[in-house]
């Protein structure tokens, strides 16, 4: 059986206003102004993941991180026996992938779309151009990432001590 692919569609968002649109709608973005986020939809582009589709996998090196704008996706993780085990369900407003866009190290999950899914991706090389072409918007990304990964410890962290 043929693995589904994501992929840019006719039906995708493409254009600077409706990516900006979207990008007003999320967690991450949701508290800058629609002009930065026309600004940022410069560097971004939009995919749709059919339901079963592989965003990325555990280990691979794309270096993209992703805003699920639209759907669901589940987020696996092999054990230390090699079994997938399933660690997060992501619903739409979430981002993933941040880790790898910051820091370039592999992807530490597989992401496989649970419905029909619309992502925004945006590159590590486009994220490092952002900061380097607008310092001030960068700088903000940048900030929000940090919270971002701050509270996402605070919860692991969290989850660990009741593991111990």
């Amino acid at each position: 059986m043929a693995e589904k692919k994501t992929r840019p569609a006719s039906n995708t968002p493409s254009s600077r206003e409706e990516l900006a649109t979207l990008l007003d709608g999320t967690g991450l973005f949701g508290d800058f102004t629609h002009e930065e986020n026309k600004t940022v939809a410069h560097y971004v582009m939009a995919i749709q993941a059919p339901e079963g589709a592989t965003v990325f996998r555990e280990g691979e090196h794309i270096g993209h991180m992703c805003l699920l704008v639209k759907g669901r996706l589940e987020l696996f993780k092999k054990s230390d026996k090699g079994e997938r085990k399933k660690i997060a369900e992501v619903s739409s407003g979430k981002a993933i992938g941040e880790m790898s866009a910051l820091d370039g190290q592999p992807y530490s999950a597989t992401a496989i779309a649970a419905e029909s899914s619309v992502l925004i991706l945006l590159t590590r090389d486009k994220l490092h151009r952002i900061t380097e072409e607008y310092p001030r918007l960068g700088v903000k990304l940048l900030w929000k990432l940090t919270r971002l990964l701050s509270q996402r410890l605070r919860q692991t962290t969290g989850k660990l001590v009741d593991l111990l």
